[in-house]
C-alpha cells in the first residue's frame, strides 16, 4: 500500500481520542484503555466502530500506552526481560486484532445494508515509553521495548507506524532506522507542543520540521495534543512545511479539572471551523486528540469529504535563516567580537529582600568601569532573589548592562520561557545559561529539581525563540566553561555543542594556577570561541582554604595559600587578594577575551582596585 500516494490524494480524517473518550463512555477515570485489549476487547472495538461510522479514514490502534509501565506496573520487577517484552507484544497484537475486527464488522454491516464502506487505513499507534533516568543499559531496554511494539504491528500486517505525542526524535530515529532495515513501512512522527510551539524538551516546531525534511527515515510529521485548535492553527501558519506529509490532531481545547477528572467542553462546531483553517494550510490529515469523540470526527468528515490538499505557501517570512540573526544592537557582543577585552562582574542577589548591599556594590562596579554586571541564579542550590529581577532593577536604576544567569534546575519549560520573555520586555538582551548546581542532599526531601532542560537544550530553545520572536533584536547568550574537568577534551566537545546551539561566549570558574592558565590556552587552541576568564580575589586565609578544599573543579595552589596567614587583618588579607588577582589577570592577558570578576561578599571595592592596577 503506497501511503505517500494515499496521503496526497485528498485530505484524510483520522479518528479522535480514545483515552478520554473511553473514560467518558465507560466512566472509569483511572483504568488505562490498553488493559482492555485482552481483558474486555469489545469495549475497544465498540469505540473503533463508532469512529468508523462517524467517517474516519484512519483508525489508530489502541496501543498508545502499551508499554511495560502501563501493562504490568506491579509485576515488572519480578519478570524477566523476555517476559516483559512478550507482555507488550501480546497486548499490541490484541490491539491490532481489535482494529481489524472493527473494520471487518463495519464492512459486513455496510454490505448487509447494500452500501460499500470506504477503505479504512489502520495505523499502529505508539506513544512515548515512560523514562525515569538515562543509562546505557536503560537506553537499550527502552529501544527494545519500542521495537517490540513495532514488531507486533508489522507482524499483524500494519505498515503505517504512527509515533504520537513525542517531544523529540531521540527515540524515534533509531527505531525508524531499524524498521527500514526489515520492512518498507510508512513512518509518521507526531509531536506535542505548547501554546508557544515548543515541546517539553525545548524543540520548536520549526526545528522538528527541519529534522523531518532532512531525514530519509521519516515519511510524515504530525502535531497532536498539547494545545487546542486555535493555538495550533496559529502555530501552523508560521511553518514552512515543504513537501512533507503532515497530520494535525489538536485537543478539543483546554480541560477543566473537576473532582480529579479532566473535563473537556463539547465544542465540536468551533473545533471543526478551526480545523478548516488548518486544512487550508495544505495539511494531509486532520483529526482530534484529547477531548474529541465521534461527534467531532463526524463534523470533520463532512468538512473534508472529497477535499483536495490545499496549496502550501513555499516560504513564510516568520521562518528566518539562522544567518540572519545579527547582534547589531548589542554593544557587549559587538565589543567582544571586535577583539577588545570586555570586563564584567558578578554579584549574588540577596538571600532576603534587602537589596542595599547589592545596589551599593553595583554602583562601585559601574564607577570602576565594569561594562556589564551578571547575577547568579541561586548558586549551590540555595534560594536567593531572582537573578532576572535583580538584573532588571540594577539595569534600570544604574543605567548599566546586566546579564542574569538562568539555571535549568528550578523551572519547567513554561517557567523558563516566561522569565525570558519578561526579562526581554524589560530590556535584558544577554543571558548565561547553565544546567545548575543540584539541590543539596539534605533538602531533597522537600525541594524538587525540575531539569526539563540542560544547558545545551536550553540554548537550542532560546535559539528558536531568537529566530521566531526576537529576530530583529536577538538575545545573546553564553555558557559555563569547566576548565578543571579531568577530561578536558570532553569539555571541549561539550563547548562545541553549545556553540552549535548558538552560544556566543563562555565564562570560566575562577582561575588561580599557572597549570589552569595553560589549560585555557589549550582550549583556545582547539576551539574558536570567546572565553571570558573568571577571577575572584580571595579575602582571607579561611576563604582561601575553603576554595581549595570544598569547591569542586577549582585548584588553588599552595603558593597562593602561603600568601595568607591566620592572623592577617581584614585590610592585609584584602590587599593580598587584590595583588594575587591582578597578577593572575596579567598572566591571562594574551589568552583571555575578557575578564569576569566574581565579587566576594559584595566587596566590590576589591574589584575596583584590581581594575586600577590592570590599567
Amino acid at each position: 500500500m503506497d501511503f505517500h500516494t494515499i496521503f496526497r490524494s485528498r485530505c484524510l480524517v483520522a479518528d479522535g481520542a480514545l483515552g478520554t473518550y473511553y473514560r467518558e463512555k465507560y466512566g472509569d477515570t483511572r483504568r488505562a484503555p490498553e488493559l482492555d485489549n485482552l481483558a474486555d476487547p469489545c469495549k475497544i472495538e465498540t469505540i473503533h466502530r463508532e469512529y468508523i461510522k462517524a467517517g474516519a479514514d484512519i483508525l489508530r490502534t489502541n496501543s498508545f500506552a502499551s508499554n511495560v509501565r502501563t501493562l504490568c506496573p506491579d509485576r515488572a520487577g519480578k519478570m524477566t526481560r523476555d517476559e516483559r517484552l512478550k507482555t507488550v507484544y501480546d497486548n499490541v497484537s490484541a490491539a491490532c486484532r481489535i482494529a481489524k475486527t472493527a473494520v471487518k464488522q463495519e464492512q459486513t454491516a455496510a454490505a448487509e445494508e447494500g452500501r460499500k464502506l470506504k477503505e479504512i487505513y489502520i495505523a499502529g499507534d505508539i506513544g512515548p515509553v515512560p523514562e525515569q533516568h538515562s543509562s546505557d543499559d536503560q537506553d537499550e531496554e527502552i529501544i527494545e521495548e519500542y521495537k517490540e511494539m513495532v514488531r507486533a504491528h508489522l507482524d499483524a500486517g500494519i505498515n503505517l507506524i504512527w509515533f504520537e505525542t513525542f517531544a523529540d526524535f531521540e527515540r524515534i530515529l533509531p527505531v525508524a532506522e531499524w524498521i527500514r532495515s526489515i520492512r518498507h513501512a510508512f513512518i509518521m512522527a507526531s509531536f506535542s507542543v505548547n501554546a508557544f510551539g515548543y515541546t517539553k524538551t525545548g524543540l520548536s516546531m520549526g526545528e522538528l520540521i527541519k529534522t523531518a525534511k532532512e531525514s530519509d527515515l521519516i515519511d510524515g510529521i504530525g502535531f497532536n495534543c498539547g494545545v487546542g485548535p486555535s493555538h495550533l492553527s496559529r502555530l501552523m501558519k508560521r511553518q514552512n512545511l515543504g513537501e512533507l506529509i503532515v497530520a494535525v490532531s489538536p485537543n478539543a481545547g483546554y480541560a477543566d479539572r473537576i473532582e480529579n477528572r479532566m473535563i473537556y467542553r463539547d465544542n465540536s462546531g468551533y473545533f471543526c471551523e478551526a480545523m478548516k483553517e488548518i486544512a487550508a494550510l495544505g495539511v494531509n490529515v486532520i483529526g482530534g486528540c484529547c477531548g474529541t469523540n465521534p461527534s467531532y470526527t463526524r463534523r470533520l468528515a463532512r468538512t473534508a469529504e472529497n477535499m483536495p490538499i490545499a496549496k502550501r505557501l513555499a516560504d513564510r517570512p516568520e521562518q528566518r535563516a539562522e544567518s540572519e540573526i545579527r547582534y547589531d544592537n548589542n554593544l557587549f557582543i559587538r565589543k567582544l567580537y571586535s577583539g577588545e577585552k570586555v570586563v564584567i562582574a558578578e554579584l549574588d542577589p540577596p538571600f532576603d529582600g534587602n537589596d542595599r548591599k547589592m545596589m551599593e556594590a553595583a554602583g562601585v562596579l559601574k564607577r570602576a568601569g565594569v561594562e556589564m554586571i551578571t547575577f547568579s541564579d541561586s548558586p549551590m542550590g540555595k534560594m536567593r532573589a531572582s537573578a532576572a529581577m535583580s538584573a532588571v532593577k540594577v539595569s534600570n536604576q544604574m543605567q548599566i548592562e546586566t546579564m542574569p544567569h538562568m539555571a535549568c534546575r528550578d523551572r519547567n519549560t513554561i517557567g523558563i520561557g516566561s522569565e525570558i520573555l519578561g526579562a526581554y520586555m524589560n530590556g535584558i538582551r544577554n543571558f548565561l545559561f547553565v544546567t545548575g548546581d543540584p539541590v543539596p542532599v539534605g533538602d531533597r526531601g522537600s525541594i524538587t529539581s525540575v531539569y526539563d532542560h540542560h544547558s545545551v537544550t536550553l540554548m537550542n530553545y532560546v535559539r528558536q525563540m531568537n529566530r521566531e520572536l526576537f529576530s530583529e533584536d536577538p538575545i545573546a547568550y553564553g555558557g559555563a566553561l569547566n576548565y578543571g574537568r579531568k577530561n578536558i577534551d570532553a569539555e571541549i566537545r561539550r563547548m562545541e555543542k553549545k556553540c552549535e546551539a548558538g552560544a556566543s561566549f563562555f565564562l570560566t570558574q575562577p582561575i588561580y594556577s599557572d597549570e589552569d592558565i595553560e589549560r585555557i590556552r589549550y582550549i583556545k587552541s582547539r576551539i574558536d570561541t570567546k572565553i571570558i576568564c573568571g577571577i575572584m580575589p580571595l579575602v582571607s586565609y579561611r576563604n582561601a582554604l575553603f576554595m581549595k578544599n570544598e569547591i569542586t573543579g577549582i585548584h588553588v595552589p599552595d603558593e597562593i595559600i602561603a600568601q595568607y596567614t591566620k592572623d592577617m587583618s581584614r585590610e592585609e588579607a584584602q590587599a593580598a587578594g587584590v595583588r594575587i588577582a591582578a597578577g593572575i589577570a596579567g598572566k591571562l592577558g594574551e589568552i583571555a577575551d575578557g575578564f569576569y570578576f566574581m565579587v566576594p561578599f559584595n566587596r566590590a571595592a576589591m574589584i575596583a582596585e584590581i581594575m586600577e592596577i590592570m590599567r
